[in-house]
């Protein structure tokens, strides 16, 4: 079966890799590092942990924090898999050594770089599922720990159909930390060996809110964009529902003011032309004058989302309007603010949950229902206060999941 998958997926790489060329050139400089060519010096007993993109990067920071006192001397290395994590784990330089891009699931890619990094163990964030990667690292005897593990709705569904095969995957993980107690049952389900799951909890709820402020230009920008609604992370077909609610608003709430941080950095000017057709005067972050008055902002950096949520009156989460899973609301509920989302959260199922049943977020079925919530909580600041101070109180709630994965590897490492 491992011949048959790495045949089909060298196969696949071949096909695709003109239009990927062609479509995406922003990855053109990340293929040395996913083939095993690191420009890394040569590791000994490293920390390996990887990290998707920006979401998995945020939620492992104060992990990686720890990991750097619980282990003194050791490199702390992070891979990514997009540009946009791994711009954002280096900028955490002081407390990794190195980032690189995860290699390609190929035994010649994936050996290349277990030699250059040797590590000591790989902490994998989220449901990653690698076989040649994991299989390599069990015949080295390398633990591999997953963390903030899920099984989403749709993906559960179709891991069922090759059950068998990944019992044999899944055999090589030393543990799965997951989620919640459903992710638990859930990938029970589809062949782990219930003596390798346990359930860590979500590292999300551990997260700080941000460190790094705001620079003065864009802090006091947003603070006379008052009252400021945030539209986090939207995806493609999201745009012109939230400029068409606050279309709506303005005849009301002339004051009223936008943000919109587009969720992939690919898509910004695209972003601005759909603007554009809608007739609003704007700004672009990255061209910000300090005397600009536009009504819309164009968020069109990377890292500075969440200490702008300090600044919002309300926020909208985005992806969750289209069937995209919607995104994590922790970063806007650290600050106290009300959070709306649409009817899509399956990717946060748990955590929408304990959001609605809280009484700390707003859902909405459908974009008609976006502007009258966005009204709902500005002309309601009690309400407002309320959804803000319950919101805080479940991340308080929730917090913890950090210290049981530290816990578990201290007994595996103490005896290195």
């Amino acid at each position: 079966m491992y011949i048959t998958y790495t045949f089909v997926l060298t196969l696949g790489l071949i096909l695709t890799l003109p239009y990927y060329l062609i479509r995406f050139r922003k990855y053109m400089p990340t293929i040395p590092d996913r083939l095993g060519l690191l420009k890394l010096p040569q590791l000994s007993s490293s920390i390996w942990v990887h990290a998707v993109s920006v979401g998995e990067v945020k939620a492992t920071e104060v992990l990686v924090e720890q990991l750097r006192r619980q282990f003194p001397g050791k490199p702390v290395v992070v891979s990514t898999s997009t540009p946009a994590g791994q711009e954002l784990a280096r900028m955490r330089s002081d407390i990794i050594d190195h980032t690189f891009y995860f290699p390609i699931d190929l035994p010649f890619s994936v050996a290349r770089v277990l030699a250059r990094v040797d590590p000591q163990t790989v902490i994998i964030a989220e449901t990653e599922i690698w076989p040649n990667f994991l299989r390599a690292c069990s015949d080295r005897q390398i633990p591999v720990v997953m963390i903030n593990g899920r099984i989403s709705d749709r993906s559960f569904g179709r891991y069922l159909l090759v059950r068998r095969w990944l019992s044999r995957v899944f055999a090589d993980y030393t543990i799965m930390g997951m989620q919640s107690e459903m992710d638990r049952q859930r990938i029970q389900a589809i062949g782990a060996d219930p003596g390798k799951v346990t359930v860590f909890g979500n590292l999300k709820y551990d997260l700080p809110a941000t460190a790094r402020p705001l620079d003065t230009v864009l802090a006091s920008f947003l603070r006379n964009l008052q009252p400021l609604w945030i539209a986090a992370s939207t995806l493609p077909g999201e745009e012109e529902l939230v400029l068409d609610a606050f279309a709506a608003l303005l005849p009301s709430r002339p004051d009223l003011k936008l943000m919109i941080a587009p969720r992939h950095a690919d898509r910004f000017d695209t972003v601005e032309e759909i603007i554009k057709r809608r007739g609003f005067a704007y700004a672009r972050r990255s061209r910000l004058s300090g005397n600009s008055s536009a009504p819309v902002l164009l968020l069109d950096t990377i890292g500075e989302l969440a200490a702008a949520f300090e600044y919002a009156a309300v926020v909208f989460m985005g992806g969750s309007l289209v069937a995209k899973g919607g995104h994590n609301v922790l970063e806007p509920a650290r600050f106290k603010k009300p959070i709306i989302f649409g009817r899509h959260m399956e990717n946060f199922r748990d955590m929408a949950s304990l959001f609605l049943k809280g009484n700390a977020a707003i859902q909405i079925q459908n974009a008609s229902e976006l502007s009258p919530a966005i009204e709902k909580i500005l002309s309601n600041s009690q309400l407002a206060a309320e959804l803000g101070r319950n919101a805080q109180a479940i991340i308080e709630q929730n917090t913890g999941a950090t210290d049981r994965v530290l816990r578990f590897l201290q007994p595996a490492e103490a005896g290195r």
